[in-house]
């Protein structure tokens, strides 16, 4: 696998999972892994070099887990974590976060959720194809299904410089409403990059749907 340098990622794992009995959704298990391991994965995959997993709520016991991604991943990759102590702020301050933990000269970021288990390294590459072959003046590249925007999202230096200039819980969402001719979809015929699991019954229609069942961690 060839790294390219520039190629940064901020992994979004702070929620309370309080709609999934205050459980951390991303140590649902796919087939045995943590989603966060999957998601880890996908992004070494994906030749990312430099890797930020924001934590909040659990942090503990995601930490005990990263520590093992840690030990897998290859010497070219840099795995960190950072823990955003106000995670009910919003997504914009946990992304700056993670943001901050990321080198300078990283100038293209993929941003992903830890509760995706239907991504696919394909859906990675897919959106950074859209990136490098964007057009003039785009400055951030959103997946789309049935009208429905979903991760992973890829922007570069200036966003990412919008982003750490934000305050609160502001981030990518409102610069792009307030940016909609900066901005390109990239249209999927498939809901992997939207769908994510917040319920329960999140849960049960995404093995009925998809035929992919999650399975609570034991302990």
């Amino acid at each position: 696998m060839v790294r390219a340098p520039g190629l940064g990622a901020v992994l979004m794992a702070a929620g309370a999972g309080r709609r999934m009995g205050h459980r951390p959704k991303s140590l649902l298990l796919r087939d045995g892994e943590p989603l966060l391991l999957r998601q880890i994965r996908l992004l070494v995959q994906a030749g990312a070099a430099h890797i930020v997993v924001v934590l909040g709520h659990h942090a503990h016991a995601l930490q005990a887990v990263l520590a093992q991604a840690q030990a897998r991943v290859p010497p070219t990759v840099s795995l960190r974590w950072v823990v955003n102590s106000a995670p009910d702020e919003g997504p914009g301050s946990s992304l700056r976060c993670g943001l901050v933990a990321l080198p300078p000269e990283v100038d293209e970021l993929l941003v992903l959720l830890a509760d995706q288990p239907l991504l696919e390294l394909q859906d990675l590459q897919t959106m950074l194809a859209a990136w490098r072959g964007r057009d003039a003046g785009v400055e951030l590249v959103v997946p789309q299904h049935a009208g429905q925007p979903g991760h992973p999202i890829v922007f570069g230096a200036a966003l990412r410089q919008a982003v750490m200039q934000a305050t609160g819980g502001q981030g990518v969402r409102e610069w792009r409403r307030s940016h909609p001719g900066q901005v390109q979809a990239v249209l999927l015929d498939h809901a992997r990059c939207t769908t994510d699991v917040d319920t329960p019954e999140d849960l049960q229609r995404l093995g009925e749907r998809f035929g992919v069942w999650l399975e609570q961690p034991l302990g």
